[in-house]
């Protein structure tokens, strides 16, 4: 059984979503950060999995997993009509997960050797298109589960009807043994097949009906799991011991019954030795007869600990001192081993990946991602969201969905198919690829504006005139994802990569890495272009910004330059901005508070303004951005 169909109401960002899902193949979801995507796998997991949360306190609650605006039902209900599926009753302000699950023809004769719940069974009886419909509702009132049963208002009573009672029926609506169907053909009738035979006297329809899982129906749904790559040593060992707890068992039995029989003889003393002693405790506490004790031995049925031997190590060190990158590699390694040592043939899993690609070099990630598509065409149905470029230029773009949030803060969801979606993703049109013969492609809000004023500036024209599209990647860590995707975008459109320009701040270099960069790209000052700007415009910004509080010198603006880390890793306070703000505290007197001076601009807009008004000059603007412009001019 696999999730075929997904329809996700009020649940956080996810207002009315409709999301179909591949069997065979990775399901990837892509987007900026905030646009919804944990919120997706989340929603996943409040179907499917085995202790989901859900927090809905009140009304008004800021901490409510309830849509800000909740739809009303008649706007889930027009879903369900759309798709010949039974109506909701229900509270207005409520989050419904509702999934459609497919099996084959030979799962569900495989479902009839499992002692199911009689509302499960029926309900995979009543279907002739090997589709199980799944519903959970989340409210004030609590968590539900429904599926959809052929019933009336009368049948509805029956599942809760003792067999005394069940057999009454049998005689109020005339069913004769010969219409009871006996499965296996002797012995006694079951509730179920009296049911069964019940059924065909009434007047039924298809109706949501509650439901409570049973022991055994877990067998059957796919096994959902959203994996945390940020966990903890714990619970990777809790994963190797899920996995290793047949073997550890087989050991265990025999421990566990010695520890049991020394358990025994141990109490047998000690309680001996409290008798010896009763007569003492009775002169203390008069109404005491006497004491004795149970003992029992704890006998662990765990794995404690994981030690890893490496190729070049002297001998085995503990998985805890180990990278971060080589424990998500030994932890999907364990998690792969559970699939494919599953024995179950009904049993399916579906995995969830927030960014596996985290802490992965490239090599890692290619690997990983090449050993989901093979487990996806097995007994694995995966769901991974990323930004990793590699993962998208490994897929297949009728396979990417791209969730993007529209005003009012709700997520949608397009498939990559639809070429405007990916272009979502970097804030452009279709339009701006096809009518634009080059492309400036800046890293953040600051530039986005900065830049083209400059390149007025040095031009005397602008980058609309020449024909320039503006593209802002909106950050480093989207660099990754944006990139691949406009790669794909400049593909389609067929542009080449010698119409594209890139102006980056030079910490962008060190993401990029060396290897990747191209003489199309551009890197300005030692970390920022913040830096690249030249001591004598800093000391006018600086003198007029705190006018008659603070007096500058060009040495300062020097000393603090040289104070900017040259280096790969970077820490934000060890960049030209925070330093500014570090010496300026420290000028502070007992007569200026700093907390209460305005402060520098840092990024944006105003910080883009700030230096365009002292950068009115073309011989001011930084070396490496008039290169850049001469690049797009050629």
């Amino acid at each position: 059984m696999h999730l075929e169909e997904i329809i996700i109401h009020n649940y956080r960002s996810c207002k009315s979503l409709t999301l179909s899902l591949s069997e065979n193949n990775p399901n990837i979801y892509i987007g900026l950060n905030d646009s919804g995507k944990s919120t997706l796998l989340q929603a996943f997991d409040l179907l499917l999995g085995e202790k989901a949360k859900y927090n809905l306190l009140g009304e008004g609650n800021y901490k409510s997993d309830l849509s800000n605006t909740p739809e009303k039902v008649e706007s889930l209900n027009k879903i369900l009509s759309e798709k010949g599926l039974p109506l909701f009753n229900g509270d207005i302000d409520a989050t419904y997960i509702i999934g459609k699950l497919r099996y084959e023809q030979k799962e569900g004769e495989g479902y009839i050797d499992i002692n199911l719940s009689t509302p499960l069974t029926w309900s995979i009886e009543c279907n002739k298109d090997c589709v199980l419909w799944l519903a959970k509702k989340f409210s004030n009132k609590g968590g539900e589960s429904y599926l959809i049963l052929d019933d009336s208002e009368v049948s509805l009573e029956l599942w809760n009807l003792s067999q005394a009672n069940i057999n009454k029926k049998i005689k109020e609506y005339e069913v004769t043994p010969e219409e009871i169907e006996n499965e296996n053909g002797k012995g006694r009738f079951s509730n179920f097949e009296k049911i069964r035979a019940i059924y065909t006297k009434l007047d039924s329809s298809a109706k949501w009906a509650e439901y409570k899982h049973a022991k055994n129906d877990k067998d059957i749904f796919p096994s959902f799991n959203l994996f945390d790559w940020n966990t903890s040593l714990d619970e990777i060992i809790s994963t190797a011991n899920a996995i290793m707890k047949d073997e550890i068992e087989v050991h265990l039995k025999p421990v566990k019954t010695q520890a049991n029989e020394s358990a025994k003889r141990a109490e047998k003393a000690i309680n001996e030795k409290f008798g010896e002693i009763s007569k003492i405790i009775k002169e203390v506490a008069k109404d005491v007869e006497g004491i004795n004790s149970k003992v029992y031995f704890d006998v662990r049925e765990k794995i404690s600990d994981i030690m890893v031997t490496k190729t070049f190590s002297d001998g085995p060190i503990h998985l805890e001192n180990q990278g971060e990158g080589l424990k998500r590699q030994i932890w999907f390694s364990l998690i792969k081993a559970k699939a494919d040592t599953t024995t179950d043939s009904l049993n399916k899993f579906i995995w969830a990946f927030d960014e596996p690609e985290t802490h992965l070099y490239p090599r890692a990630q290619r690997e990983f991602f090449d050993t989901l598509n093979k487990i996806s065409k097995g007994n694995v149905q995966t769901l991974i969201s990323t930004h990793s470029t590699i993962f998208i230029d490994k897929s297949n773009l009728d396979k990417i969905n791209s969730v993007i949030q529209e005003e009012g803060g709700y997520s949608t969801i397009n498939s990559c198919e639809d070429v405007e979606a990916i272009h979502s993703s970097l804030n452009v049109k279709n339009s701006d690829f096809l009518f634009h013969d080059k492309f400036l492609i800046v890293e953040g809000d600051t530039e986005q504006y900065l830049i083209p004023k400059l390149y007025e500036l040095y031009t005397g024209s602008t980058l609309i005139k020449d024909n320039v599209q503006l593209i802002n990647i909106q950050g480093k860590d989207k660099w990754v994802m944006n990139k691949a995707i406009l790669d794909k975008v400049m593909e389609g459109f067929k542009k080449s990569d010698d119409q594209i320009v890139y102006l980056f701040d030079n910490d962008m270099s060190f993401v990029i890495g060396k290897g990747a960069i191209k003489n199309n790209m551009f890197f300005v000052g030692e970390q920022d272009i913040e830096d690249s700007i030249s001591n004598e415009i800093w000391l006018d910004i600086l003198n007029n910004f705190y006018d008659g509080t603070f007096v500058f010198t060009i040495e300062e603006i020097k000393s603090w330059k040289n104070d900017v880390v040259k280096k790969v890793k970077c820490n934000d306070y060890e960049k030209f901005y925070p330093i500014i703000q570090k010496r300026i505290k420290s000028k502070c007197m007992d007569d200026v508070d700093y907390d209460s001076l305005t402060k520098l601009p840092s990024k944006g807009i105003d910080s883009a303004e700030l230096l365009l008004k002292y950068i009115d000059d073309i011989d001011k603007i930084p070396v490496k951005i008039k290169e850049a412009f001469k690049r797009l001019r050629e």
